[in-house]
C-alpha cells in the first residue's frame, strides 16, 4: 500500500492495486512494516467473515480496521460481554473516524467503502429477527421450480392491489402527503408468498411488470439480491440510506421500463458519487410495475448512527415516489407478522409528519394481504376422500398435507426424507437449528401446544406476532388498528408428528402444564375452557403412548382406552362395557325364577323373555363391537361452524382420520364437546365422544347412576346429532340403533375413580300394566380425578393439579380498589 503527503499529512491511498505482501494472513495476526516491523496480533476477524477474503486483496485494509477495533475496544466497558451486533457497531462507528482522521475522504472514500463491503461482510444475527432453521438451498431450489399449481389468492392478490392504489391516488387529491404507496404481505413460512410473486412474474400476457428484491439471508430461498453497505450506513445518518434507496430503487424501475432487468445480478446499495437519481419515466405502455421487496423484516435490526432502522429508510424511500402511483407500486413481503413494524398505524409511525389540514382518518396505512388460499392447494378434501386410509397415512401422502412447502420438499428434485422432513419441521416449529427436544422459552411451548392441542389464542397477546414470524403460526386477520391478529394452527400432521418428540419428554410435558397456567394467568390463552385443555392434553399424551415411537399408526380403541388405568381405577376391566349387549348374561329361567319369586310369572312371561333374549342376540350380531375398532389421531382440530349446519357428518370423520385428526366441536354444541374418529369396518366410521366435566361437588357415583342425564341422554346420538348429520351415517350403512362409546372426563373431582354408567330398562307385561326394570350398562366410562402417572412423571402429576385447582383471583388490595368488579 503506497503512501502520499497531501496537504503535510500523511494519507494512504487505495488506487494502488500493488498490495504489500509482507502481512501475513489476518486470521493469525499481522506483520505491520510500518510499525517497526513488530508483531501486532488483532481480533476484528471474529466480528468479520475474513475466512473467505484473497489475502492480497484483505492487506489493504488491515491497518485502518486494527484502529477502528482498538478505538472501539478502548472506549467500551465490559468489551467482552457484549453482543457481537453492538460491537460490529461501535467498531463502524470508530472507522469512520478512522478515515476522516487518515485524510480518506471524498471519492476515495467512497472506493474504499466499495472495496471493503462486499470483503468484510458482517455476519448476520440480528437480534430482532432470528432467521431459524434454513434448507440445503438445492433442495429449496428445486421445490421453488416445481409446476405452479394456481389458486383464489392468485386473483385475490392483483384485486387488493388494485384496490389499495385506488384508495392510496384518492387520498392523493386531497393534495401531497409524504406516505408510502406500499401495502405489506404477512404469512408465516410455506405458504408461497415468493412463489406467488414468481409466478405473476412468469405471467407475460399479465398487465405487470414484478421488480424483486430480496434480504433473505443467503441460506434462504430466493437468495439474497440486494447487499446494503452495513459498513457506511451504520456510521452515518440516514439521509444518506435513504438517498442511496431512492437512487437504486429508480435505477431499477427504469431497467424495467427499458426492458434491461437481469434477475441474476446482485444490487449493492452503497454511497456513491452521483447521489442524484436518474429522472422517472411515465410509462406510455398499459404495463404497471409492482416492485416487491421480500423478507423486509431483515432490515429491522440493522440501524443507521442516528438509531433509524434500515426498514425505515427504505419505507421513506417509497414515499419519494407517491407521485408514479398510478403506474408503481409497492409491496413488502415477510413471515415478521408485527404490523406496527411493516405498516404502522399513523400514531405509531416516526416517519409521519402531519401537515397542516390532514385527516388523520384517511393516512391510516394502507391494508395488508394476507396469503391463505394456497392452503388449498395440498387439502382439497374430495380427493383425499378417495384414497384409502392405509393410502392416506402413508408418510409420503401424510406429511403432505398442510401448507404447500412439505409436498414441494418431498416431491422436488431433490426431496427429502420422511425421517428429515420432520426433523426440518420440529426445528421450524422451535425456530431453532439444533435437534434439540428441550423446551425452554414460551413461544415455542405455546407453538408445540397450538399444534396438537388446538388452543385458542388470544388475537391481542404479545407471542402473535413471533407465531406467525418464528414458529409457524397462520395468520388469518388483522384489526385495522394493527394491534390484534388472530393466529391458528390448522391440520398439518408433519408438525403433529414431528411435536410427538417433545412430547415424550417428561420435563417437557411439566414446563407445558406449567406454561399452560402462565398462559391463562396473563390471557394469552382463553382461560374459559381450562378443564377441557386438560382432558385434550390427557388424550393425546393417551394416543402417544398407544402408538409408540412411529410416527402414525392405528390401534384398537381397547388398546387406547387402558392408558388411562390408575391406581384403584382399572379401566381395562371396563372396555367390555362400552358395548355390552346384555345376551351373554340373560338367562330366562334364572328371570322366570325371578318373576315367580315376585309373583309376576304370568302364561306369557317365557314368551316375554325369548323375546328379549332374541332382541339380545340380534344386537350382538349387528357387526364388530366398537371396543375393537380403531383409533388414530395426532392432533385436535377445531370444528367452526358451517354454512350448511351439517357438522358431524360421516364424511367429515372419514376426512379426519386420514388426517389423523381428532375434532373438538363447535361452540353451542349441546351435550359433547370432542368427537374422536372410529373405524369401525374398511371404510365405515363412528366416533367416541368424549364430554368434559369440571365441577368439584360430582361423584362416581352420581355420574354413572341410571338417571344421570349428563351420561346418558346428552352422549346419545340421538341428542348430539342432528337429522341431517344422522342421515350422512344411515346412508353409509351405519347402525345408528348401537350408542357410539363415550367417555366422560370429571376432571374436577378430586378422587380417582372409573366406572361405566348404567342405564334402566322397564319390563312391561301384558296383564295388568304391570312392569319392572332392569339395570344395563350404557357404553360410557366416566373418568373422576387425575394422577395419570402412567401419562406423565409425578411431578407433572402434580403440576396438572395446580393447573386445574388454578383461578386467577387478583389481589386484596385490587379487590378492594375495585368492589364493582370483584366484590368486598
Amino acid at each position: 500500500m503506497s503512501k502520499r503527503k497531501v496537504d503535510g499529512s500523511e494519507r494512504m491511498s487505495i488506487d494502488d492495486e500493488k498490495e504489500d505482501v509482507s502481512m501475513v494472513d489476518a486470521t493469525a495476526g499481522t506483520t505491520d512494516t510500518s510499525s517497526e516491523g513488530g508483531q501486532h496480533q488483532h481480533d476484528f476477524s471474529s466480528l468479520f467473515d475474513v475466512d473467505a477474503i484473497d489475502a492480497s486483496q484483505r492487506q489493504s485494509y488491515v491497518t485502518i480496521l486494527d484502529k477502528a477495533y482498538e478505538r472501539a475496544n478502548s472506549a467500551t466497558e465490559n468489551w467482552g460481554n457484549i453482543s457481537r451486533t453492538v460491537k460490529i457497531g461501535r467498531m463502524v462507528m470508530m472507522l469512520g473516524d478512522v478515515l476522516r482522521e487518515s485524510g480518506i475522504t471524498g471519492a476515495d472514500r467512497d472506493r474504499y467503502w466499495e472495496r471493503v463491503a462486499p470483503f468484510f461482510e458482517i455476519r448476520e444475527k440480528s437480534d430482532l429477527v432470528d432467521h431459524g432453521p434454513m434448507i440445503d438451498q438445492s433442495a429449496a431450489a428445486s421445490a421453488f421450480d416445481l409446476d405452479y399449481t394456481s389458486h383464489a389468492d392468485d386473483a385475490a392478490f392483483l384485486t387488493h392491489l388494485e384496490e389499495q392504489r385506488k384508495i392510496f391516488l384518492k387520498r392523493r387529491q386531497r393534495g401531497p402527503q409524504g406516505n408510502a404507496p406500499f401495502f405489506a404481505v404477512i404469512q408465516s413460512s410455506g405458504y408461497g408468498k415468493s412463489r406467488l410473486i414468481s409466478q405473476i412474474s412468469a405471467c407475460r400476457d399479465q398487465q405487470y411488470d414484478v421488480i424483486y428484491w430480496t434480504f433473505a439471508s443467503k441460506q434462504a430461498y430466493p437468495p439474497k439480491n440486494v447487499e446494503i453497505s452495513e459498513l457506511q450506513f451504520n456510521s452515518l445518518r440516514r439521509e444518506a440510506l435513504e438517498k442511496a434507496l431512492h437512487r437504486e430503487i429508480s435505477v431499477a424501475v427504469g431497467n424495467a421500463q427499458s426492458g434491461r432487468q437481469a434477475d441474476s445480478e446482485t444490487i449493492f446499495i452503497r454511497l456513491g458519487t452521483n447521489t442524484k437519481p436518474p429522472q422517472m419515466q411515465q410509462r406510455t405502455d398499459q404495463k404497471r410495475i409492482i416492485f416487491v421487496v421480500d423478507e423486509a423484516s431483515e432490515l429491522l435490526g440493522k440501524f443507521t448512527s442516528d438509531g433509524v432502522s434500515f426498514y425505515r429508510a427504505l419505507r421513506t424511500a417509497f414515499t419519494k415516489f407517491e407521485t408514479e402511483a398510478s403506474w408503481l407500486f409497492f409491496v413488502v413481503m415477510s413471515t415478521f407478522s408485527s404490523i406496527t413494524y411493516l405498516s404502522p398505524e399513523l400514531a405509531m409511525d416516526p416517519s409521519f409528519k402531519p401537515y397542516s389540514g390532514y385527516d388523520d382518518v384517511n393516512q391510516n396505512p394502507l391494508n395488508p394481504f394476507i396469503l391463505g388460499s394456497s392452503f388449498r392447494v395440498n387439502n382439497d378434501r374430495h380427493a383425499i376422500l378417495t384414497k384409502t386410509v392405509e393410502e392416506c397415512h402413508d408418510p409420503q401422502c401424510l406429511y403432505s398435507m398442510g401448507r404447500p412447502l412439505w409436498k414441494a420438499l418431498l416431491t422436488c428434485a431433490t426431496p427429502m426424507f420422511t425421517h428429515e422432513l420432520l426433523s426440518y419441521g420440529r426445528k421450524k416449529l422451535r425456530n431453532s437449528l439444533d435437534n434439540d427436544i428441550k423446551l425452554t422459552k414460551k413461544e415455542e411451548i405455546l407453538a408445540v401446544l397450538s399444534v396438537r392441542l388446538c388452543l385458542s389464542i388470544s388475537p391481542t397477546s404479545w407471542y402473535v406476532p413471533s407465531l406467525v414470524a418464528c414458529h409457524m403460526g397462520t395468520a388469518l386477520s388483522i384489526s385495522e388498528d394493527r394491534m390484534s391478529m388472530v393466529v391458528t394452527y390448522p391440520s398439518e400432521p408433519v408438525l403433529a408428528v414431528g411435536a410427538k418428540m417433545f412430547m415424550k419428554n417428561q420435563e417437557n410435558i411439566g414446563r407445558m402444564i406449567s406454561a399452560l397456567q402462565d398462559f391463562l394467568t396473563h390471557g394469552a390463552v382463553d382461560r374459559g375452557y381450562k378443564g377441557e385443555l386438560i382432558v385434550r392434553l390427557l388424550m393425546t399424551l393417551a394416543m402417544d403412548k398407544a402408538m409408540g415411537s412411529t410416527g402414525v399408526k392405528e390401534v384398537r380403541l381397547k388398546d387406547y382406552l387402558v392408558h388411562f388405568n390408575r391406581n384403584g381405577a382399572d379401566v381395562s376391566k371396563l372396555i367390555e362395557g362400552l358395548e355390552s349387549s346384555g345376551c351373554e348374561d340373560f338367562d330366562v329361567e334364572e328371570e322366570l325364577k325371578k318373576l315367580k319369586r315376585l309373583n309376576l310369572d304370568w302364561p306369557d312371561s317365557r314368551a316375554i323373555l325369548e323375546d328379549k333374549k332374541r332382541n339380545l342376540s340380534a344386537q350382538a350380531s349387528r357387526g364388530p363391537t366398537y371396543a375393537d375398532s380403531h383409533v388414530c389421531f395426532t392432533h385436535f382440530v377445531y370444528l367452526s361452524k358451517s354454512i350448511q349446519g351439517d357438522l358431524i357428518t360421516h364424511d367429515l370423520l372419514r376426512y379426519a382420520y386420514r388426517r389423523s385428526a381428532a375434532i373438538v366441536v363447535e361452540e353451542g354444541r349441546r351435550g359433547i364437546d370432542k368427537v374422536i374418529p372410529l373405524r369401525v369396518e374398511e371404510d365405515k366410521f363412528v366416533g367416541l365422544v368424549v364430554q368434559d366435566k369440571n365441577r368439584v361437588s360430582d361423584t362416581l357415583q352420581s355420574l354413572t347412576n341410571a338417571d344421570n342425564d349428563a351420561t346418558h341422554h346428552k352422549v346419545n346420538v340421538e341428542y348430539f346429532l342432528t337429522e341431517a348429520e344422522k342421515e350422512t351415517f344411515r346412508s353409509a350403512g351405519v347402525d345408528l340403533e348401537r350408542n357410539w362409546p363415550a367417555i366422560l372426563f370429571a376432571v374436577g373431582v378430586d378422587k380417582v375413580g372409573a366406572e361405566v354408567a348404567t342405564q334402566l330398562e322397564q319390563k312391561r307385561f301384558r296383564r295388568n300394566n304391570v312392569s319392572d326394570t332392569d339395570r344395563f350398562n350404557f357404553p360410557c366410562i366416566v373418568l373422576t380425578g387425575l394422577d395419570y402417572f402412567n401419562l406423565m412423571s409425578d411431578e407433572a402429576a402434580d403440576r396438572l393439579k395446580k393447573l386445574r385447582n388454578f383461578e386467577f383471583v387478583p389481589s386484596l388490595q385490587k379487590r378492594e380498589d375495585i368492589p364493582i368488579t370483584y366484590g368486598s
